[in-house]
């Protein structure tokens, strides 16, 4: 006997089965007479059977034999589990193929099949000719399937489809259809899996089963695999952050970082699981976390990601800019990156020292060493009492209590100190004096300095000896003294105000013993005559104690208005000729009806008319802050005896509270419509008033503040320069400030 032989026997040569019965059984006894292990496989096929690898007929145990030793025998039992060839009754030879890979060689037995009449036999098969299908979402797919009747007789079928959500199916998922005998006929199930959040990506296994009354089910399997599609969208709610997140005025060195928030959409079919990579020009100087860790998404999910980002802050400068990238990565990059694929953030990291605070500690520095080099401000020593524009309103004079005379021009919006220095030495009222600017020093303390109309080049002074220069302007020479030498006690009678006429042939002082002096000249190259005319106020019971603290004149130079203590004004048409023991023809104003408790010490300090007016339309202002509109053309004087003065009853046009404290100073501008105040409240203010004099309570009630300081103001001034309103102001701290003012339209 030759080597690699291979030895089989079946244990039956003759079997009987009946379709849907028991199985039917037989043996296959291979024996390895070979020299070398090897394992043994068998192959049984029936005569006249058409093969097919979806119908499997039969069934071995063991498949395949284990490699076994030379001498060594295997055993395979052989199930016979439905006929070989569909619908057959009769008997059918068996082959039985046993060859071993090792041996290569093969052996064949043949056995008789006989196969008995069945009362429920197969008569259908179902062939699928595409196996694995592949489709997108909302998109369809076409799936054949081929049924072949396998009886000798017309069968009714029934076809149908599961394994998938039978809405993926455009039409039914069952068909029915008749058979002719051994025919065949293909049907088609189109699929369209629904919405991208409907149909997650993944191998969806399904059976199309065929069915007919009187036999068994064919039964075919496949696979539809529903593709990747969509996308995962990324946002975030806002791409720059600062640290520190609450912006104080204070230091915060504890907060040194701050956080984003970082949206995904999954609008895919793929479920995802998210990790963030934080990358950029500036990704080494900062720390990073996320909450979660990792972001899951769900189909038609949206989720947030926290991305907390921590660095260093610098104690000083303007701050920086951290430029970062943040780049999610998908669990499954079947559809590559998010979009998209990263997204810019920046991260403000402002100093731990404000700006504001290092700028406030810079200006502090700055502002010591200005005090340390730069040189003093050129400006009075002392109170300023009086400030005035001369006629062409491009420079200003200022008096004040350090004894000096100082000229200022106006440079735009600012007031500088003329372009003259004092001649000599500049000490006054034993201070040492900036000479720029300094236009005189005066044997005493200034109390008002006014212009002489006509002469802008001249300037009269009143001083608190009694003594009033006249100057020139700009060189400061005086050119003429007014003190009356008849009056003992005239020296030291302090000159609180003075009035010229338009013509500067006039020039009326007020002084604090309540005398009102005039001084007269034939023309304006004269000197006024030494010896003037005279009124003494206190010699009246009514008067006695009143102080002459202001002067103003009517815009016809008719009136002069004269004010002081115990809050009453006096009318003097001083036009009139005096006559011998007999005073000129005067009348007073008295508060008393307006204010319940009036004393000495209750003022009324400002005065002032409308300029250019045919009626004589007077503002005046007083020590408990009140302003007050008159119509001197319809007061009305009340009898009195000889020798003595009249009581006025004088109609107010209107009166409102500008201030708790004393209103010291009051002017108008050139068309009566602004006029402005300033007191003991520091405050600048300015009034608009209607035609009618009144208080224009539309535009302002309570009047428009220019200036406000903490140091009283004595006195203002004010011109009308370029539709700006140009106000001059003195005040107790030594200083002249120009405050100019944009006159609102239709002012």
């Amino acid at each position: 006997m030759q080597n690699n032989v291979i030895n089989a026997s079946v244990s039956t040569q003759n079997l009987t089965f009946r379709p849907g019965g028991t199985p039917a059984l037989f043996e296959v006894i291979v024996n390895n007479d070979s020299d070398q292990f090897a394992n043994f496989q068998i192959e049984i096929t029936a005569a006249g059977e058409t093969r097919n690898p979806d119908y499997r007929w039969y069934k071995l145990e063991p498949e395949v034999a284990a490699a076994k030793p030379p001498g060594s025998s295997t055993t395979f039992q052989v199930f016979v589990l439905n006929s070989p060839i569909p619908g057959f009754v009769g008997t059918v030879n068996l082959t039985v193929t046993i060859f071993s890979p090792q041996l290569a060689q093969q052996r064949r037995l043949v056995l008789r099949l006989k196969i008995e009449p069945d009362n429920q036999p197969t008569m259908l098969s179902v062939e699928l000719p595409v196996r694995e299908f592949q489709v997108y979402p909302r998109n369809t797919v076409d799936i054949p399937v081929r049924v072949r009747n396998l009886s000798q007789q017309t069968v009714n079928v029934t076809l149908r489809f599961a394994g998938v959500d039978v809405s993926w199916l455009v039409s039914s998922a069952e068909r029915r259809f008749a058979l002719d005998p051994g025919g065949q006929t293909e049907a088609v199930f189109q699929c369209q899996p629904l919405s991208v959040v409907q149909a997650p990506s993944d191998i969806y296994p399904f059976t199309i089963e065929a069915t007919s009354i009187s036999g068994y089910p064919a039964i075919a399997e496949g696979n539809l695999e529903v593709l990747p599609v969509g996308f995962v969208e990324f946002s975030v709610t806002q791409n720059l952050q600062i640290i520190p997140l609450q912006g104080g005025w204070l230091p915060n060195w504890k907060a040194d970082n701050n956080s984003f928030e970082l949206v995904f959409r999954n609008a895919s079919n793929l479920f995802q699981e998210i990790n963030l990579k934080l990358q950029g020009r500036d990704w080494r100087k900062c720390t990073f976390k996320t909450v979660p860790t990792t972001a899951n998404l769900n189909l038609g999910e949206t989720t947030k990601l926290i991305l907390d980002v921590q660095t260093n802050r610098p104690w000083l400068g303007i701050g920086k800019t951290l430029l970062l990238e943040a780049k999610p990565e998908l669990s499954d990059q079947r559809l590559g990156s998010t979009d998209p694929a990263t997204q810019n953030l920046e991260l403000r990291v402002l100093p731990i020292l404000p700006l504001w605070l290092q700028l406030a500690i810079l200006l502090l520095l700055l502002a010591l060493l200005a005090l340390l080099f730069q040189p003093e401000p050129i400006m009075h020593t002392r109170s300023v009492n009086s400030v005035g524009f001369s006629g062409t309103s491009l420079s200003v004079v200022s008096g004040a209590d350090d004894c000096t005379l100082r000229l200022w021009n106006i440079n735009g919006d600012r007031l500088e100190p003329a372009s003259i220095n004092y001649d000599g030495l500049s000490v006054a009222c034993d201070r040492q004096q900036k000479p720029k600017g300094l236009l005189a020093i005066t044997n005493d303390a200034v109390e008002v300095a006014r212009f002489i109309p006509l002469e802008n080049d001249r300037v009269a002074v009143g001083l608190d000896n009694g003594v009033i220069e006249l100057r020139d302007v700009p060189t400061g020479k005086k050119r003429n003294e007014l003190q009356d030498q008849k009056d003992p006690k005239a020296k030291g009678d302090r000159v609180f105000d003075l009035a010229f006429t338009k013509n500067s042939l006039d020039l009326f002082s007020g002084y604090g013993s309540g005398k009102v002096r005039q001084w007269t000249r034939t023309s304006t190259n004269d000197n006024f005559q030494p010896e003037p005319k005279v009124i003494d106020l206190q010699t009246q019971q009514q008067l006695s104690g009143f102080q002459v603290r202001g002067l103003t004149l009517s815009p016809d130079d008719q009136t002069l208005v004269m004010s002081g203590n115990y809050k009453r004004f006096l009318l003097w048409q001083w036009n009139q000729s005096l006559t011998k023991n007999k005073l000129p023809n005067l009348s007073v104003q008295k508060l008393e009806k307006l204010d319940q408790r009036i004393g000495r010490e209750d003022y009324i300090w400002g005065l002032a008319f409308v300029p250019d007016s045919a009626d004589k339309i007077l503002a005046t202002s007083d020590s408990g802050g009140y302003i007050t509109i008159w119509n001197l053309d319809k007061c009305q004087n009340q009898a009195n005896p000889q020798n003595q003065i009249s009581e006025l009853n004088c109609p107010i046009l209107d009166r409102w509270s500008a201030s708790k404290l004393s209103v010291r100073s009051l002017a108008f501008n050139e068309d009566g419509r602004l006029l402005v105040s300033a007191g003991d409240d520091g405050r600048v203010m300015m009034w608009y008033l209607t035609p009618e004099h009144k208080l224009d309570k539309i535009k302002a009630a309570t009047g428009e503040i220019i200036y406000q300081s903490t140091e009283k103001i004595n006195t203002i001034a004010v011109k009308t320069i370029n539709q700006t309103s140009a106000i001059v102001s003195g005040s107790e701290d030594s200083q002249v400030r120009l405050h100019p003012h944009k006159i609102k339209s239709g002012s």
